[in-house]
């Protein structure tokens, strides 16, 4: 009888384990399954998908750039207001590179606020920065390269400058760094290894993520870890993954740029919808930024600082919300003095 009971109970734990095996190589192949056919989909929709301005890079970390030679007219909602802008042969707003051009280099590496969205190209930050840096007083003879992309991140503006910076080899690179810079891009579809970074099941995340739209009408009451767009503050404050990423392209980017002998100046804008008051919601962000400066031996300039207590709607495209030409002329003058001694220049002509 006790030899029969052990039998049962081998078998009984056997048929558990078999259970278990079958149920992860399940799980497994589920997986497996959920990512390829993600993948595909996306490959497909990305096939299909056109823009008239960006070209999608289904193979690089950057994910799109600009389309070389694209010519616009851009009418502002509601306002009747156009701006136009020209992608160089570089894919760049503005001049092409010129390697035979014996001058001083600016690089300026940002996302819409440096392409200068809603605003023609002499009003953008690297055009208004050099018409300050070629007069009186300083009367320095550069080249300023906007190498903006609208919906750029901070790990996208690393890799980027990563890729043209020995091309360039600028004097300086100037980073603009935005509020929504620890966030994935929204401009072209999301590539789902990017969507599901910063989880180990795809196909788990997923789920909870549908749990959440149909059984929590869209609340986030279980957590999938999706790499998704969020509310700026929230990702600064929870210190995730997101977060932790930007600030690393950060010190990726100051790496990169100090094993070359190239001095870089980080720009933090602020948000230009926001008042320019104690009800300014980005505080921390601001700060954040400037203690990774600090803490990598990189000048930082807070705009904040500079235009606190203005009226932002004087300084933002009407109907937009971008920085107008008077917000990077204004910008330009607080940025000429740091660049003007960052160039080793010393001393006023």
């Amino acid at each position: 009888m006790i030899a029969a009971g052990k039998r049962r109970f081998n078998h009984l734990a056997g048929s558990l384990v078999l259970l278990l095996i079958s149920s992860v190589i399940a799980l497994v192949i589920a997986e497996y399954a959920f990512r390829t056919i993600s993948e595909v989909k996306w490959r497909i929709s990305a096939k299909l998908w056109q823009h008239e301005l960006y070209a999608m890079l289904p193979d690089s970390p950057l994910e799109y750039e600009l389309y070389p030679g694209v010519t616009r007219e851009n009418r502002i909602p509601d306002t009747g207001q156009t701006w136009s802008y020209r992608i160089n042969a570089d894919g760049f707003r503005g001049d092409v590179f010129d390697p035979a051009a014996d001058r001083k280099r600016v690089l300026f590496v940002g996302d819409s606020y440096t392409f200068g969205w809603a605003v023609d190209e002499d009003e953008v930050l690297s055009e208004a920065v050099k018409r300050v840096l070629v007069n009186p007083p300083y009367n320095v003879d550069i080249e300023a390269y906007n190498l903006g992309v609208p919906g750029y991140n901070t790990f996208q503006e690393y890799y980027l400058l990563n890729q043209v910076i020995d091309r360039y080899a600028p004097a300086l690179v100037v980073l603009g760094y935005v509020m929504n810079d620890g966030e994935p891009q929204l401009n072209v579809p999301e590539r789902p290894s990017i969507r599901y970074k910063y989880v180990n099941s795809w196909l788990l995340a997923y789920i909870k993520e549908q749990i959440n739209y149909y059984v929590y009408d869209g609340k986030p009451i279980l957590n999938a870890g999706i790499n998704i767009h969020a509310n700026y503050l929230q990702t600064a404050q929870e210190n995730g993954a997101k977060w932790a990423e930007s600030r690393q392209a950060f010190v990726d980017m100051v790496t990169l740029c100090h094993k070359r002998n190239i001095p870089l100046v980080v720009v933090i804008h602020p948000d230009y919808t926001q008042p320019f008051n104690d009800q300014y919601a980005y505080r921390m962000i601001h700060e954040e930024v400037s203690r990774w400066a600090d803490q990598n031996g990189v000048r930082a300039v807070d705009m904040l600082r500079h235009v606190r207590g203005k009226n932002s709607k004087e300084l933002r495209v009407e109907g937009d919300g971008h920085p107008n030409g008077s917000a990077f002329a204004e910008t330009a003058q607080v940025l000429a003095p740091i660049i003007y001694e960052s160039l080793g220049v010393t001393e006023l002509r």
